[in-house]
């Protein structure tokens, strides 16, 4: 070190003795070396990190893999001294723990009841923080007795009727939601009518969000957002293909977007969602923006608040290209017309709806391209249970469509990076084979080992011959791991059917 470097970390580090020193400070510390271009201090603070919290921190170590800002110093010597030492500790930690693996053998019902349409009155009070509903539901209860919901714990019933007449119901706010994305809920059981068939259903009721606390959702003055995590409208988690339109009344000078086509009408706004899925999106915001571009008679739309206008046109290009992409690879059209990504403000996360994709992110930049990789995979990859451990099909397949993405558009450095994070978030993880889709075990398991498995199959097998099967099963939609069993011996042979087996139970 020079000795204007030595100073100015002597008086960083004043300063973090100065307050509580946390793996957080050495981290913030570094990144904030780096950001002024200062390697020196920048791997001083990485060593101070690990040091002090690297083995209580190994897990970190595939964060730094994938970190685009820190991929500039992978060339230096020192680079690979801090990273071999952090898999080092990892692999100390994991190997001493034992393998957890929380098995759930889910057997379908085929004959549930279901929602096939909503139509929805929501009233959005900002300065209240508090939400009036009405919604006509259209069930098919298929010759059973009720059909259960989860709704935002926060809400008070009015009425639910069939046909003018009271239906009967139990909502406790105080019991704990049966459906376990869905944290704030509270389940809705709703009992059957005489028929006992098709009916339109009436539900009224009012949410108090002031105690809001859900992924992917916010009730504040800048940013309101409202969808399945916090159960806004009464969620049937069997409904996974039920079309929608919703009325939003809202106060003045804000504006109104969502997971459907939106459009202002006087002093509404309407979404119609005329395609099948299991989501209603409302977004809001007095500071809520538009860019569309129109390509071979598809559009793309970004809506976005404090995301740059700049940043906002190279979104619309990307996911112009990977849509592009996809299809090529996978040789099938989504049939999608009208696609729409959603910058979200806040906390981290994305989600992935038939036409409509949401993000968190400030600026576009390679963490966002790959995120788009990973949530439009899933246009392709969405047809599977999501409650079960088949979630795989969903989340494995698009997990591994983001690494096939990055293997063509990015270096094979970074390609190699995250193939290698990809392993090490693999490394401990339980099988994939009924594991419990509830259980935090489950994410490593259904994400990494799932696009594993496919990456080393199409290694094992060869391209051409890897993509024509993946081809086949987005051509059929296959929605159990049972079908694409069989599927693979077809096409694949009995060798690699056992092989993928043998990978799902390891």
């Amino acid at each position: 070190m020079n000795k204007q470097t030595i100073i100015t970390a002597l008086l960083a580090l004043v300063s973090l003795t100065c307050l509580a020193q946390t793996a957080n400070d050495y981290w913030i510390a570094a990144d904030k070396a780096l950001a002024a271009g200062n390697t020196d201090s920048t791997f001083y603070y990485l060593n101070l990190f690990r040091e002090h919290f690297g083995r209580q921190y190994a897990a970190a170590y595939t964060t730094f893999l994938t970190d685009e800002d820190y991929r500039i110093l992978h060339n230096d010597a020192r680079w690979t001294a801090f990273m071999d030492s952090m898999r080092i500790y990892k692999h100390e930690a994991e190997d001493k723990l034992e393998i957890v693996y929380p098995r759930k053998t889910v057997m379908e019902d085929s004959n549930v009841p279901t929602v096939n349409r909503y139509d929805i009155q929501l009233d959005i009070d900002v300065e209240k923080k508090t939400l009036a509903v009405s919604a006509t539901a259209q069930i098919d209860f298929k010759g059973r007795e009720c059909i259960d919901f989860t709704l935002w714990k926060h809400s008070v019933v009015n009425h639910i009727r069939y046909k003018k007449k009271d239906l009967a119901y139990t909502f406790d706010s105080t019991e704990k939601s049966t459906n376990h994305y869905i944290q704030q809920g509270a389940p809705l059981r709703l009992f059957a009518p005489n028929s006992k068939g098709n009916c339109k259903v009436t539900l009224e009721y009012t949410c108090n969000l002031d105690s809001l606390d859900s992924w992917m959702s916010s009730m504040e003055k800048d940013w309101i957002q409202l969808g399945y995590y916090m159960a806004w409208f009464p969620i049937n988690s069997d409904s996974r293909d039920f079309t929608a339109n919703v009325s939003v009344s809202i106060n003045e000078n804000y504006m109104v977007s969502g997971s459907g086509i939106v459009e202002r009408h006087g002093k509404k706004w309407e979404m119609s969602q005329p395609w099948g899925g299991f989501d209603l999106q409302i977004v809001a915001s007095p500071n809520l923006k538009s860019k569309k571009m129109t390509d071979e008679g598809r559009t793309f739309e970004v809506i976005y608040t404090d995301f740059a206008d700049a940043d906002a046109d190279s979104a619309l290009v990307a996911c112009n290209k990977a849509l592009q992409f996809y299809t090529r690879l996978f040789k099938t059209n989504p049939s999608n017309n009208y696609m729409k990504f959603l910058v979200v403000p806040g906390r981290g996360g994305g989600i992935s709806r038939k036409n409509f994709i949401a993000y968190t992110a400030r600026r576009f930049n390679e963490n966002f391209k790959t995120a788009i990789g990973h949530e439009m995979g899933h246009f392709w990859w969405n047809k599977a249970p999501t409650f079960s451990w088949e979630d795989w099909l969903n989340e494995g397949f698009a997990e591994f469509s983001m690494l096939w993405y990055i293997k063509c558009h990015f270096s094979r450095h970074i390609f190699d990076c995250y193939l290698e994070a990809c392993r090490e978030n693999a490394r401990h993880a339980c099988p994939i084979y009924e594991v419990d889709r509830d259980a935090p075990e489950a994410y490593d398991a259904l994400y990494n080992k799932g696009a594993l498995l496919l990456y080393d199959l199409s290694q094992k097998v060869g391209e051409e011959k890897f993509f024509g099967f993946m081809q086949g099963v987005a051509e059929r939609e296959i929605t159990s791991t049972e079908k694409l069993l069989k599927y693979a011996e077809n096409t694949l042979g009995r060798d690699e059917k056992e092989w993928i087996e043998n990978r799902l139970k390891l």
